[in-house]
Formats: structure tokens, C-alpha cells, sequence
């Protein structure tokens, strides 16, 4: 869970960045296998599939939370779009 954790604030960060470059999930990848301790996966005695154990984390991070960041993204855009829109409204009927 930790492991998870650390790669997902690892994606918000390099997203915030990055995330109107193509291949994004790219640069996001790369980032988590710096950023992220994967020692625990060799050293619980599973040295013949460490390696997949961590790519499995790092691909379903990123598959489901680069989607989920853009969403969110989006939504709070939309909001602040919507706001300023009644916002609009408010004076127009105001007649101000």
C-alpha cells in the first residue's frame, strides 16, 4: 500500500508537469522507477519476479490513475468555468 501510494503522489506531481506532453505515461513511468522504493520486492524473497511485480505496479498505477487525474482536472475546471458563467448571469440580470 505504501509502495502505491508513494507512486501515485509520484504521477500527481510529474503530471502537474507533464501531462500535456505526449507519452506521458512515459515520462509518469519513469518517475515512479526512480521515485519509488521497490526494494521490498526482492528482499521478500522473490528474486525471480521482482521485476514484474514491479512493472504490474507501476503499469496499473499508472492505467488507472492518469485517467482518474485527468478527470479530476477536468471537473475543476468545469467548475470554475460554471461559476464564472453564473457568476455572468448574476450581472446581466442585475443589469450591472
Amino acid at each position: 500500500m505504501e509502495t502505491v501510494a508513494t507512486a501515485v503522489t509520484v504521477l500527481e506531481n510529474v503530471m502537474s508537469v507533464m501531462a500535456h506532453l505526449e507519452s506521458v505515461e512515459l515520462y509518469v513511468t519513469d518517475a515512479i522507477k526512480k521515485g519509488v522504493d521497490f526494494d521490498w520486492t526482492r528482499s521478500a524473497g522473490c528474486s525471480l519476479h521482482y521485476l514484474g511485480i514491479e512493472d504490474g505496479i507501476v503499469r496499473g498505477v499508472t492505467r488507472i490513475s492518469i485517467p482518474w487525474w485527468c478527470k479530476q482536472k477536468n471537473q475543476s475546471k468545469n467548475k470554475a468555468s460554471r461559476q464564472k458563467i453564473l457568476k455572468r448571469k448574476f450581472q446581466i440580470l442585475s443589469h450591472q
